[in-house]
């Protein structure tokens, strides 16, 4: 058991001494959370939640009031214009004159909306349904009126308006409601595994090419440590690599960007120890398969970034096409950021993510078997 823990001590040491490794370890993780986590950060944009309509009236009668009392009523910033202003505002409705004369003269009359060609395309979606309800709604009250045979007067208006709906709508969601994860919700968790990924991968593979190149694994089977407490130490050293740069960050997370990982420390703690030991045997596969350090570096971040960007990262997975999140599902970044957002975006617990614990501890157990047969033949047994 000593011989493990000095083999796995050894390669956090070696990690520790190094000055960049803070660098790539803490401080780029950071950088991006902030910047990404303030980009895409949603929850209170309230422009995303009501859009901007002026309205123009250049009708004075009552069903245009009608009309735009109907407007206020939708998921809009009403503003009342007076004058058509100098510069086009993002939105404007314009009501005709006698709108009102031509609706009870049973005449055609046009409502006019304005827009700007650089205005965001879902607000002006949500204006223009607004308006169109509106209209209909309001078409509505006059057929009853005309089927009843009543005179199309304010008051008759207002009491069609002012009653209870005849039909209402009752919606609900079908299973679980889930959340398209932004922020630092989303970006602490997308940052973490991919600069996991990164770092462990190139400190795995370059630490075991150099103990390769330099036989430094054949010496250590000459001191008095066991095949298996080499295998066991070395991938609990970079696993530790892995454990302690996601420890960090999920403290700075949660202190400095005020992220919640859920009601269950042992769900997080058991997802943390799966996802670290997963990344560090791939790690250590990776040093025996590629021989030279230039080459394992790039091939080690571009690694990270791609599996990173297939398994939903870089943007929501929910935006992604349906093979890439099927793809996902196999990669150790997919699983572990799937988990992730049970506890982070739902609030979940351990039962929700046993299923991607599996996955990862699948993965690991595959590559943890690869790394064992290649380093038997490295290590001469």
């Amino acid at each position: 058991m000593k011989a493990i823990v000095n083999i796995a001590l050894h390669s956090l040491r070696i990690l520790v001494s190094d000055k960049l490794a803070a660098i790539w370890m803490l401080l780029m993780p950071c950088i991006y959370i902030l910047i990404f986590g303030n980009v895409f950060k949603y929850e209170n944009d309230h422009s995303r939640d009501t859009a901007y309509l002026g309205i123009l009236n250049h009708d004075k009668g009552f069903l245009s009031a009608q009309l735009i009392e109907k407007l206020a009523s939708e998921n809009l910033e009403i503003d009342t214009l007076t004058t058509e202003p100098a510069e086009s505002p993002t939105r404007m409705l314009i009501i005709p004159e006698h709108f009102t004369t031509a609706l009870m003269n049973q005449d055609t009359v046009s409502l006019i909306l304005k827009k700007r060609p650089d205005a965001n395309l879902e607000a002006a979606a949500t204006a223009t349904l607004a308006i169109r309800r509106a209209y209909f709604l309001l078409l509505a009250d006059l057929t009853e009126l005309a089927i009843n045979r009543a005179k199309l007067t304010p008051d008759n208006i207002q009491a069609l308006t002012a009653r209870k709906p005849l039909v209402r709508l009752e919606t609900s969601h079908s299973g679980l409601y889930k959340i398209m994860p932004t922020g630092y919700n989303f970006q602490v968790p997308a940052n973490i595994i991919m600069f996991t990924m990164m770092v462990v991968f190139i400190y795995a593979g370059t630490a075991m090419q150099d103990e390769k190149n330099a036989g430094l694994l054949r010496r250590i089977r000459i001191a008095p440590v066991s095949f298996g407490q080499l295998f066991i130490g070395k991938l609990a050293g970079v696993s530790l690599v892995g454990l302690v740069q996601i420890l960090l960050l999920l403290v700075i997370g949660r202190f400095v960007f005020g992220v919640y990982y859920g009601p269950s420390f042992v769900a997080l703690g058991a997802l943390v120890i799966a996802f670290a030991t997963t990344v560090g045997a791939i790690g250590l596969c990776l040093g025996f398969l590629i021989n030279e350090e230039e080459k394992l570096v790039g091939f080690a971040i571009m690694f990270a970034l791609v599996m990173s960007a297939l398994s939903g990262c870089w943007w929501p997975m929910e935006v992604m096409p349906q093979w890439m999140q099927k793809l996902s599902l196999i990669l150790p970044s997919g699983l572990a950021l799937r988990a992730f957002h049970q506890l982070v975006t739902y609030g979940r617990g351990l039962e929700s993510i046993l299923i991607y614990i599996a996955g990862l501890v699948g993965i690991a157990l595959l590559f943890s078997l690869l790394f064992a047969r290649i380093l038997k033949k490295w290590a001469g047994v």
